[in-house]
């Protein structure tokens, strides 16, 4: 499908691109477009069109020639359906309603578009500033207060007791909703584009494909101690049975790092790194200590293992907008450390998370988002078993697998699913997985370097 862009604004071109980007299509001038996708202009005369609403003069406009008003509400849940069986939804910050006289021609709800004529689709969503208001607030986190004063101790905050943290962080067991349906507002923004463009050209845009695989599934460890760096060694035995590749990421200077083991995890999958402390600082120290700290690590383990050393995750999935753009500028090619949905993030110490299943590209960097709750969130923050909590995720893998994404698994090795006593957990887990013939099993950078 040939897809052409009308809007002066820059930004708004590369979320459109952003948000399409799972899907094959083209992006080209108006002359070959076979729709073009219009914002804050007038829309193409002679072509299909998709506009998506704002408040600039021209659009406003445009509407009034054609005898349409246009009013905003505050926006109210919106369903998308993103499969047969499978509707993601969204709480917009408003909604755009248009009215002929006294007739409304679209309503709220249930409908976020609606067709003008046959060449026209309006849409009520301002799927362009809605994306703007998710990538910023994952850029721009808030950090609660108690991070802010944990984390800026001239100690590091592990020297807290273990028992102190999982209290702060609430470890408790509560109900908790694990649908990703009302958890992934820029995939629902994703998919009202696609569900647009089949409505006015009644033609369905073609997914990318997995290598011919229909969904992805990355198997990654946070190697945060010495005692985790030595119980890693039987989770690759356990991962080499099922020929299961995996990610390592290792801190530098937060214990002395084996050079055997380190190598047979490079030589299993892939090693990346996890700063040089496990400080939780990295998000709030000077740009110049950030970027040193970021060369030092990606050096280190490269000098170690004799290979590059091309991803990054920071410890407590740290995240903003500065620590992506040091990363581009030390030479990594991706990140993985900005959660697709936790319960209860330490950094805002309330939920958190960009709400998609699929990788984004920012700052000349590739963000592979941890999609499923890691491990500690499952076990120390919500109190449940490593049996639950496996069986927690492969329902989430299942909603992944029906919208094609990438499902990224963090599993510590001194946590309980990554505990040698509680192994056969975790070969439940590889045993369920494998059986899929559906899924592709690799490492992030393989999947950077060869799928994105």
């Amino acid at each position: 499908m040939k897809i052409a862009i009308k809007s002066p604004s820059t930004e708004a071109c590369e979320a459109i691109r952003q948000l399409l980007s799972p899907w094959k299509v083209t992006f080209t001038n108006l002359d070959e477009a076979e729709i073009a996708v219009t914002y804050q202009e007038n829309p193409p005369e002679n072509i299909e069109s998709i506009i998506i609403p704002s408040d600039s003069p021209s659009f406003k406009r445009w509407l009034k020639d054609r005898g349409l008003k246009i009013t905003t509400e505050q926006g109210s849940k919106t369903t998308i359906t993103a499969t047969p069986k499978t509707n993601l939804t969204i709480t917009p910050k408003k909604q755009y309603c248009y009215k002929r006289s006294t007739r409304t021609v679209s309503t709220l709800n249930p409908s976020p578009y609606v067709k003008l004529s046959d060449g026209v689709l309006l849409m009520t969503l301002d799927v362009i500033e809605e994306h703007a208001r998710i990538i910023d607030k994952v850029l721009n986190p808030k950090l609660s207060t108690f991070y802010r004063l944990l984390t800026g101790l001239p100690v590091p905050y592990t020297l807290a007791p273990e028992r102190l943290r999982n209290v702060v962080m609430g470890k408790k067991k509560r109900e908790v909703n694990f649908s990703f349906n009302d958890k992934l507002p820029l995939d629902a923004l994703r998919y009202l584009i696609v569900k647009s463009l089949e409505r006015i050209t009644h033609e369905t845009p073609e997914r990318k494909s997995w290598e011919g695989k229909r969904y992805v599934c990355l198997m990654t460890h946070d190697v945060d101690s010495r005692e985790g760096l030595r119980r890693a060694r039987r989770i690759v035995k356990l991962e080499e049975k099922y020929d299961v590749p995996s990610a390592w990421y290792i801190p530098s200077k937060r214990y002395k790092l084996d050079r055997a083991v380190l190598e047979n995890l490079a030589n299993h999958g892939e090693i990346g790194a996890h700063d040089t402390k496990h400080d939780g600082k990295l998000g709030q120290i000077s740009e110049n200590k950030l970027v040193r700290r970021l060369h030092d690590v990606k050096k280190t383990l490269e000098k170690i293992i004799g290979q590059p050393v091309k991803g990054f995750r920071a410890p407590l999935l740290q995240h903003n907008a500065n620590i992506l753009e040091a990363l581009e500028r030390v030479g990594y090619a991706y990140d993985s450390s900005v959660p697709t949905w936790e319960p209860n993030h330490p950094s805002s110490m309330g939920p958190c998370g960009v709400g998609t299943v699929y990788p984004l590209h920012t700052d000349g960097i590739v963000e592979i988002p941890v999609t499923l709750p890691q491990d500690h969130q499952m076990n120390q923050v919500l109190g449940l078993s490593a049996k639950q909590t496996v069986k927690k995720w492969l329902e989430m893998v299942y909603l992944i697998k029906k919208l094609e994404g990438v499902g990224t698994i963090l599993v510590h090795p001194n946590h309980k699913i990554g505990h040698s006593r509680k192994s056969d957990i975790y070969e439940e887990l590889l045993n369920s997985l494998i059986s899929d013939n559906d899924i592709l099993l690799t490492t992030p950078i393989w999947m950077v370097e060869q799928c994105c």
